[in-house]
């Protein structure tokens, strides 16, 4: 990265000569011949000036990193920004990439740079092959662009200090994203384009078309280079403004500020609809996942909203039909499994519903001797000790039982439930599959795998939490007993 210095020519300080004069409460426009293109471009000037009000993008003092390409847009916005400094009271620097596309944006730089020369700004700037980064990342060229010109402008912005980066999306951008994100099937989240200030990054020109940037830079004679791959309609945004909005313009010549205004509502949608999700996470919240009977109650949509908060506080967004699979899961109201991307598992059962990356079954058997053993490749912790025989055997919590320590085949251990495992029920005459006793428990079956059974040489001596056997039971006479505790971790 390198930083162009000062230069000692000055831009003036009035965007128009003598046919305009700025104030900092508002911009007037005298009428002389050919004053309609001015006064689009003055209009374009006090839109920049509101939006920085309305949107709180900036605060004295501070420095912003104005991102420039070269376009019409951005070079609008550079220049706006610099004649409204001293009434924000601004510290302005240029950032420009070369994202390694076109072999003419060499161009580009030239015309940044002398911008950056006229300004007397400084501008920092920097080239990536971004067709390179976009294979060996298994992007397409557009994402790649942009994941890129994001890193440098937030590097940038720390080097140079700067508390805000400003881009040049005007609303005519807003409008074709709503437009691209209805097309691909968007919910309110998509549909609301992207924000005015999502901070640090500030979107001065949101309320300006890009008409108007075109006929700030023609007013002024700002020099600007128009990107070509901006005209290939095999991009489909590029089709959207070359091919569609038009058609909505001769229907609607507002249909840019309708589409803005929609973006906006649903971005007030989407606030409302995050504050609802947080509120249910927090008052359907349990163990780690959410009450299947509290979110039942809920309305469909309510609890499809539900499902796509859980999976993103697991980072990961769900597709329609994975959401649709767990709603219809809840509904049957039977233990059930879903694959979710990046090894996610949505899983149904014991009145929870939870979101989990998944595991491999536990196969190892972890020795239990006398103190506390933790075990977290179980997700659980035990206790053994020789206490007392207490005045009851029952201790009224199925985590806490006492066995014969006469009984014991010692050594005790713990390991995961096997379809194997036989052992014959305290209180009851015949053996059962620990499996079975499990499945009738309302253990699901991914839990199945992974539940404890406590065992000696012999036999299993406790399905953790469900049932003790009946083989290692206290007889009378005995004075001292086992105490086995378990805790999941």
């Amino acid at each position: 990265m390198a930083a162009f210095p000062r230069f000692s020519r000055k831009a003036t300080g009035l965007p128009c000569g003598p046919t305009c004069w700025i104030t900092t409460q508002r911009v007037r426009c005298v009428r002389l011949a050919g004053s309609e293109e001015e006064a689009k471009m003055l209009g374009m000037l006090e839109k920049v000036r509101e939006a920085l009000r309305r949107y709180g993008m900036v605060a004295a003092g501070e420095r912003v990193l104005v991102a420039v390409s070269g376009g019409a847009d951005s070079m609008a916005l550079l220049y706006g920004l610099f004649w409204l400094r001293k009434e924000f009271q601004l510290d302005l620097a240029i950032a420009h990439l070369d994202h390694g596309i076109r072999a003419d944006t060499e161009e580009d730089l030239k015309v940044v740079r002398g911008a950056a020369e006229d300004l007397g700004l400084p501008l920092f700037f920097a080239r990536v092959d971004a067709p390179s980064s976009a294979k060996k990342e298994k992007l397409n060229l557009e994402e790649a662009a942009r994941r890129l010109r994001r890193e440098f402008l937030l590097r940038t912005a720390e080097e140079v200090q700067a508390q805000k980066i400003a881009l040049g999306h005007t609303r005519t951008d807003l409008a074709e994203t709503v437009l691209l994100h209805l097309l691909r099937g968007a919910g309110a989240a998509g549909l609301k384009g992207f924000l005015p200030a999502a901070f640090p990054f500030i979107r001065p020109l949101i309320l300006c078309g890009r008409e108007e940037t075109r006929a700030f830079c023609a007013a002024h004679a700002i020099p600007f280079r128009d990107d070509p791959t901006n005209l290939d309609r095999r991009f489909l945004r590029n089709a959207l403004r070359l091919e569609f909005l038009p058609v909505l313009k001769k229907h609607n010549p507002r249909a840019e500020e309708a589409l803005a205004r929609a973006a906006e509502l649903l971005a007030e949608t989407e606030e409302a609809l995050s504050w609802t999700e947080e509120k249910i996470l927090g008052e359907l919240g349990r163990r780690g996942g959410l009450d299947l009977k509290g979110l039942g109650e809920l309305p469909r949509p309510v609890q499809a909203l539900a499902v796509r908060a859980l999976a993103r506080r697991h980072g990961v967004v769900l597709y329609r039909r994975h959401v649709e699979a767990i709603l219809r899961g809840m509904a049957r109201g039977q233990a059930a499994e879903f694959r979710l991307p990046k090894g996610l598992l949505a899983r149904i059962g014991r009145g929870l519903l939870t979101i989990a990356q998944e595991k491999p079954k536990p196969t190892g058997t972890w020795p239990l001797p006398l103190g506390e053993t933790t075990v977290p490749e179980l997700g659980w912790a035990f206790a053994l000790r020789p206490v007392p025989r207490p005045k009851t055997l029952d201790a009224g919590d199925p985590f806490l039982i006492y066995v014969s320590q006469a009984k014991i085949a010692p050594p005790l251990s713990v390991r995961a439930a096997r379809r194997t495992d036989v052992f014959r029920p305290f209180g009851e005459k015949r053996e059962k599959r620990v499996w079975d006793v499990l499945s009738r428990s309302g253990i699901p079956r991914w839990e199945r795998e992974r539940w404890p059974v406590v065992v000696d040489e012999r036999a299993v001596v406790w399905v953790v939490g469900v049932r003790p056997s009946g083989d290692h039971s206290v007889e009378e006479g005995e004075e001292e007993v086992l105490s086995l505790r378990a805790w999941q971790l």
